[in-house]
């Protein structure tokens, strides 16, 4: 799942929102650096990652994609299923999205963080433009998948092929998005209890 996904099970499972947007940086198994609060939205986030991977409805949606673009199969489910969640956002959420968001951004901008990389320059994005509601709109998925396409640098060119076939198939991810994210919801209720324990 994408960023926004990521926060929005962080709310739905009282974990730490700036913990669960984390896990997309922190690589490796050693937390010690961060507060049990963050460490435990990392390992949130990777649970919701794997549940994802490995869920039947995902992985029939990818073996939908074309073959030249099943590699990157993955990364515009992600995307997209965040433009979709914004689309259905009131039959999962009663919180306005800006509300959110505005309490999400707060967070961020007083996380006093250790890591270092490419999430300072993803934290200072966010804070200066405040992007993450752009996924309202459909092109905001294009832009994302060219962002991506040029932060690989050559090695992997699917941002065009992976927006027509978007466009052209959005009953498709709909439907699985729709099947799907009920389904990740009360998984993260449950995982995020166990985590503890």
């Amino acid at each position: 799942m994408n960023y926004l996904a990521h926060i929005h099970l962080a709310k739905l499972s009282e974990t730490s929102m700036v913990g669960n947007f984390l896990g997309d940086f922190v690589k490796g198994s050693e937390l010690s650096h961060l507060d049990e609060e963050h460490q435990h939205g990392i390992k949130l986030h990777r649970r919701i990652d794997s549940f994802t991977d490995h869920h039947k409805s995902i992985k029939n949606l990818r073996e939908s994609f074309p073959k030249e673009l099943r590699r990157m199969s993955g990364v515009v489910i992600d995307i997209h299923f965040d433009h979709l969640l914004c689309q259905h956002w009131q039959s999962f959420e009663t919180e306005s999205l800006d509300d959110l968001l505005s309490r999400f951004y707060s967070k961020l901008a007083n996380f006093d963080s250790p890591v270092k990389g490419r999430f300072q320059a993803v934290r200072k994005g966010l804070l200066e433009y405040r992007w993450l509601s752009d996924y309202q709109a459909l092109s905001s998925c294009e832009r994302a998948y060219y962002q991506i396409e040029k932060r690989l640098k050559g090695k992997v060119v699917f941002a065009e092929a992976a927006n027509e076939f978007v466009q052209n198939n959005k009953t498709l991810f709909s439907t699985h998005f729709l099947l799907f994210y009920p389904q990740l919801i009360q998984f993260v209720k449950a995982e995020s209890e166990s985590i503890w324990n």
